[in-house]
């Protein structure tokens, strides 16, 4: 059986590297035929079984690429949908075939990011009644800690709002606190040391380092869900940058 990656960005590349090391025959499709592993162009793929997509979530038709994947390959049994993308696609794309289609986002930080895959549990959620028993002991060979969310829309919402959000809005408010420390003449980190015990112990108020948010995740992905309060973090993030210039 086989396991097909589409997309060998980042994610990609990391879910096919992790499936080899755990000894699954994989094969990895990208536009970029420098990054394909195990595939050129319209090769019949022997025993499909599982598709990975990890593709941008954002690109226009996404989910009418997934389909034209999926009916391309042929005799897929599972879809995993590894990409962030905007909260209600998993469902789109499941009404366009009989397929399972599950959503599993990543995490973990990009320069670590086969380790940290590794280590954290693989949240993974599907819409229907109930997932067959093999597609569970399956995943739990291909990831080994797995738990599961009740419906597509909530670990993709997850994903935006407690992962990559959340994190934005706790630069964000070092932001703040950098700017002010630096008009009122007072030094951040003694300043911030007050709240160093309360986060040892309650594990709560964490001091951030005041950087610029940059990179392709946390700015980006408020693209995914239109909700007017979440902008903000965009305009403290320039007001902050036009700080410190």
């Amino acid at each position: 059986m086989t396991d097909i990656i589409l997309g060998m960005g980042e994610v990609g590349g990391t879910i096919y590297d992790l499936l080899k090391d755990r000894k699954f025959n994989c094969v990895g499709i990208d536009l970029d035929n420098s990054k394909c592993k195990n595939y050129t162009e319209n090769k019949v793929i022997e025993n499909p079984e599982y598709l990975h997509v990890c593709l941008p979530g954002e690109l226009v038709k996404f989910t009418d690429i997934v389909i034209e994947w999926i009916n391309k390959i042929k005799n897929i049994q599972v879809v995993v949908i590894h990409s962030t993308v905007k909260p209600g696609t998993t469902k789109i794309v499941q009404g366009k075939t009989s397929i399972p289609i599950l959503f599993s986002p990543v995490r973990g930080v990009h320069k670590r990011f086969l380790s940290d895959i590794k280590k954290y549990t693989k949240f993974i959620s599907f819409d229907g009644k109930e997932i067959d028993s093999k597609i569970k002991k399956d995943l739990e060979n291909r990831f080994e800690k797995i738990d599961w969310m009740s419906t597509t829309k909530t670990a993709e919402l997850a994903k935006i709002l407690v992962d990559t959000t959340y994190y934005g809005w706790l630069i964000n408010y070092a932001q703040i606190t950098k700017m002010i420390c630096e008009k009122e003449d007072v030094n951040f980190d003694e300043m911030w040391k007050f709240a160093d015990e309360i986060h040892q112990n309650l594990g709560n108020r964490p001091k951030m380092f005041p950087g610029i948010i940059g990179g392709h995740c946390v700015i980006p992905n408020l693209d995914l869900i239109k909700y007017e309060n979440l902008d903000m973090i965009k305009k403290i993030n320039e007001m902050y940058e036009k700080f410190k210039k």
